[in-house]
């Protein structure tokens, strides 16, 4: 599943090497694409007439990353829903390796590009800063949720539907997928990951803003460690 807003240029390149990475599977390819304007639901509507495992979802206006990706995840039909970003930040061949480590036990799945054996590309001075505030919030994260996962941000993954049906999600901004992550580990989910190099983008520009998604949900993401802490004192032996 991809979430996008004016990714057309992207998409073009980004859904054939994921129709060819899953060859001999069987799957549908959702694309949440919100309030475009650049010609990217006509172009999905073309496709989807052509080859019936291509699903557009559209939406009329800009809600933000997590409330795309809850639609998407909640419109998607297989037993694992696989989701990553649409503008060639990721390699298609990781879809399968994700698929194949749910398939092997895990009921979520980080592509992680702070993983030891991942990799972040920084061509200039703004992605280097993004890559440092990533890289350090993530440890932060890692350290006061350890469950294994160095890379809760990213949005890159694979969930088994089951874990998907259980959890309770609110947020709509990028921390969605802070929330994903935390609220399965609550849940007592057997969580895993796979490196992966994330890419910068070919085409367009990028949607986040550094600074405000910091200021406003921050906060937020103390509440959810906050929980995550308080449910392991529950669970703490008497």
């Amino acid at each position: 599943m991809l979430p996008t807003h004016n990714e057309r240029a992207n998409l073009a390149v980004l859904v054939p090497q994921i129709v060819q990475a899953l060859a001999g599977e069987e799957f549908e390819l959702l694309v949440v694409d919100d309030a475009s304007d650049d010609g990217s639901p006509e172009w999905l509507a073309g496709l989807a007439a052509a080859d019936a495992r291509i699903r557009p979802v559209i939406g009329d206006a800009l809600r933000g990353i997590g409330d795309a990706l809850r639609r998407g995840y909640e419109a998607a039909r297989g037993g694992i829903i696989v989701s990553m970003d649409a503008d060639l930040s990721f390699d298609a061949a990781v879809v399968p390796q994700l698929v194949a480590a749910v398939r092997a036990g895990s009921d979520l799945v980080i592509g992680s590009r702070h993983h030891p054996q991942g990799g972040y590309e920084a061509p200039n001075g703004v992605i280097r800063r993004k890559r440092w505030v990533s890289h350090n919030a993530n440890r932060v994260l890692s350290a006061l949720v350890p469950v294994g996962i160095t890379d809760f941000s990213v949005d890159c993954r694979a969930i088994r539907r089951s874990l998907w049906e259980r959890l309770v999600l609110r947020e709509r901004t990028n921390i969605w997928l802070i929330e994903m992550v935390i609220a399965s580990a609550i849940a007592g989910a057997r969580l895993g990951e796979v490196p992966t190099t994330f890419r910068d983008r070919r085409f367009g520009a990028s949607k986040l803003r550094l600074g405000r998604e910091l200021f406003l949900t921050g906060y937020r993401v103390l509440l959810m460690i906050g929980r995550y802490l308080l449910s392991r004192l529950r669970r703490a032996p008497r």
